[in-house]
Parts: structure tokens; C-alpha cells; sequence
């Protein structure tokens, strides 16, 4: 790949964000460059919200992102409202269900399609299959962007000086330059889904001397240290509660999350865990309330006094939750081999410890299931970033879009939202 072009602005990523960032830049009569190191646009996002994308949320609230409020600086009821418009605009109209927003098809492949024809038809250029792996400037303030095959593989990169003589110079290395920049890698969550490496994102933002905080596995399932094997594959309606210690000032309140928990082999898994798993440390308990719909204790004990009392205690507890999680806590704090016993050989002493055990079933998070994860926690550092526009305070002609950025959300869209409408803002405003 030989070229000379300078470009007004390029833009590393063709995820949501790049796409979005790069079509405005186009927009605006600047010659751009999307580079994207994956054979096709989107990648990720055609699994999003399991192939139907959810693309947003229209619950705004300061509890949908962690951690500090830069992202609910950007997304706002206001710029909710505008993402509406500019999707219906591309041809993605938006459904919704429960304040998660999907596009009308139910289908995410559309919205890929819809943004990919949105950059092109804008006058974005695509450079498809190569990664940049090094970026550095001219000492007139340009972008050089040193940019190889995606297939070359994770050999280390030679530079090359400002007037161009070799210093082992790798032949497979080509310059891309450019006055404008914006940063849309994402990160490494979802691998299978084409995502770059974190030494190679980690890099380019070391080039640019920004300050970043290391990635960590987020939105993802917890592994626990107890065995749980045995209910693999239950379903349940849970509330859980993380920072039990109150040891992590930044947590605040002690957190909880009521939804469907996913019991496998190695732990926890389901919407509930993930969106809790970026909250909690690995050595850390976490708390679940398998019987969430009853107030205490006391009230499911006096549930089980008005039955038979000949009936067996498995049989009582069958009608209030999954007749795995029944064995599993009769034989846990009862004993084996209780469940034909009959309600009336037990004391109420025994029951409620039983019941409390069930509502309040702590376990050991020991790991986290990262690659399984929807997002990463970690980025550049909000602090140096406007935004307005998610340009760098200190180079105005350099933006960082996405979940390159140090923002998670919770899930539900409010990732892809961040996304999209940082996108918009940056190409509008670099």
C-alpha cells in the first residue's frame, strides 16, 4: 500500500462511533479516512442486544454509567432526543420496549448497513484489513499514523525517523497522514468479534501521551470460589448486592440489582451479574437473594406455616423457587437427605434459617469471565477530555470516541448510545 494523500482527518476504528465521527467529518468537506482493521465495518455490532441492537435507552439517569459523570455530561434527555432524530434520518427508525430502544427491524445488521452507507455516501474513504500500530507528529503538528495488514501478526513495530532513513525499517510498515484524528478503537471485549489488542490500543494512546486507566473485564460473568456445579443451568429472579464490606469509599451505598440470574458451572452469569460485575473486586462476596419477591424472613416462614404441615418441606418450597436451588439449600443447611421430611419436623428456629440463608446466600467472586464480556472498564481519562465535543482539552485536533473512552454503562444500550452521539459530537466539532 503506497500513499502519499494527506488527509484533513482520519478516523481509527469503523465501529459505531468512527462511523458516525467519520460521516460528519466527510459532511463537512474534509477529506477523511476511516480505518478499520477487520475485513468489514461493525463487527461487534451486529451481535448487539443478540443480533436485534439495542441502540439506546430512554431512561436517562445519573445511575446508568459508573464511576463519574462525564458520560451523562453527553448523554442527555436532549442529545437522546437528537440521536432519535439523526438514526430515523439514516433510516433507522427506533422501537421500544421497556425504555430499551431497538431499531425497527429488530435487526442489527440494518444498523451497521444504515451507518456504513451513511460514512460513504458522506465521502468517507475505507481502508479496510490494516491496524495502526504506531502514531506520531510532525513538527508541524500532523498525524503520522504507521499502518501494516491485520494479518501480519504481533511482531514488534520499527518506526521510521522524521525524514524518512531507515532504522531497521520493516518494509510492511506504511504512513498515513493526516491533520485531524480521532480515536475509535474501542477496546479488546469480545475478541471473537474482531476486537483490536489491548498492547496495540494501549500503545497509540502511550503515542499520544494521554492518560488512561488500565482495561479490566466489565459487563461480564463472575466465576465464584464455592461449587455451584450442580445448578448449572438454572434461571431465577435474584437481587443481588455487592460491596458488602463498605471498604470502597467509591461505591458509595451499598449497591443492589434485581433481575434474572444464570447459574453455570463456574458461577454467575445474566444481565443482573454483568451489570454488577464492574462493581465488584475478584476476593470480594457477593450477595444473593434468591427469594426477592418476600419482604423477610418472618414472611416466608409464616407462607410455609399456613400448609399442610404433613406436606414435605420440598414440596412447600417447590411453588417459591427452581427445585435445584430447593435441594441445593435444604441439603446446604438442613442436611442431606431432609427434602421428604415433613414441614412439622422442623422448628421455626430451623426454617428461618433455611429462609434466611436463601435471602442472603453470600459467595466469593474468585475471577471474571472477561472474554465474555460485553464492554471493558478502563480508557482514556475522561478528565482530559471536552464533553461537548470529546476533543483533548490540550490538542483540540485530536477527539477520543467510544469505549476507547473511560466510560461503562450499564447494560440495556446505553454503551452503544455513548457511543454514537460522542461519534456525532466529535465529527461535528473537531
Amino acid at each position: 500500500m503506497k500513499n502519499d494523500k494527506v488527509y484533513d482527518a482520519c478516523v481509527i476504528g469503523a465501529g459505531a462511533s468512527g462511523l458516525v465521527a467519520g460521516a460528519e467529518l466527510a459532511k463537512r468537506g474534509m477529506n477523511t479516512l476511516i480505518i478499520e482493521q477487520n475485513k468489514k465495518s461493525g463487527r461487534k455490532l451486529y451481535a448487539t442486544g443478540n443480533g436485534r441492537c439495542n441502540i439506546a435507552n430512554a431512561v436517562i439517569s445519573d445511575s446508568a454509567y459508573y464511576y463519574d459523570g462525564f458520560a451523562t455530561q453527553v448523554v442527555t434527555e436532549g442529545s437522546m432526543l437528537l440521536l432519535r432524530r439523526y438514526l430515523t434520518q439514516l433510516g433507522i427508525p427506533l422501537t421500544e420496549k421497556n425504555g430499551y430502544c431497538y431499531p425497527q427491524s429488530l435487526q442489527a445488521s440494518s444498523v451497521v448497513w444504515a451507518l456504513t452507507d451513511h460514512a460513504r455516501l458522506s465521502g468517507a474513504e475505507f481502508l479496510y484489513d490494516m491496524e495502526v500500530v504506531h502514531v506520531d507528529r510532525t513538527n508541524e503538528g500532523a498525524f503520522r499514523l504507521y499502518v501494516r495488514s491485520a494479518k501480519a501478526g504481533d511482531g514488534a513495530v520499527k518506526t521510521l525517523t522524521e525524514t524518512g532513513t531507515d532504522e531497521g525499517r520493516d518494509d510492511s510498515i506504511e504512513i498515513i497522514r493526516c491533520n485531524r484524528l480521532v480515536l475509535a478503537m474501542g477496546s479488546s471485549a469480545a475478541k471473537e468479534l474482531g476486537a483490536g489488542k489491548d498492547e496495540v490500543i494501549t500503545e497509540i494512546i502511550e503515542d499520544l501521551r494521554l492518560p488512561y486507566i488500565d482495561f479490566e473485564p466489565a459487563l461480564c460473568p463472575l466465576i465464584v470460589s464455592e461449587d455451584v456445579s450442580s445448578l448449572a443451568g438454572v434461571r431465577t429472579h435474584v437481587r443481588l448486592r455487592v460491596g458488602l464490606s463498605m471498604d470502597r469509599p467509591e461505591l458509595g451505598e451499598r449497591l443492589t440489582e434485581d433481575g434474572e440470574l444464570q447459574l453455570t458451572e463456574y458461577g454467575l452469569s445474566g444481565i443482573a451479574v454483568f451489570n454488577l460485575s464492574t462493581l465488584i473486586d475478584v476476593g470480594e462476596k457477593i450477595s444473593l437473594d434468591v427469594l426477592p419477591l418476600w419482604e423477610s424472613a418472618e414472611d416466608v416462614l409464616e407462607f410455609l406455616k399456613q400448609q399442610n404441615p404433613d406436606r414435605t418441606i420440598f414440596g412447600a418450597l417447590n411453588g417459591l423457587l427452581h427445585e435445584k436451588l430447593c435441594r441445593f439449600f435444604l441439603a446446604r443447611v438442613l442436611g442431606e437427605g431432609v427434602e421428604k421430611k415433613k414441614l412439622s419436623a422442623f422448628s421455626d428456629e430451623e426454617l428461618l434459617r433455611l429462609i434466611s440463608e436463601m435471602k442472603d446466600w453470600r459467595l466469593t467472586v474468585s475471577g471474571k469471565k472477561g472474554e465474555m464480556g460485553q464492554a471493558k472498564r478502563g480508557g482514556v481519562s475522561t478528565e482530559v477530555l471536552s464533553p461537548d465535543t470529546l476533543q483533548v482539552r490540550r490538542d483540540p485536533r485530536l477527539a477520543v470516541t467510544g469505549e476507547l473512552c473511560n466510560v461503562t454503562g450499564r447494560c440495556g444500550g446505553y454503551n452503544l448510545m455513548f457511543a454514537l452521539i460522542s461519534g456525532i459530537r466529535a465529527g461535528q466539532r473537531l
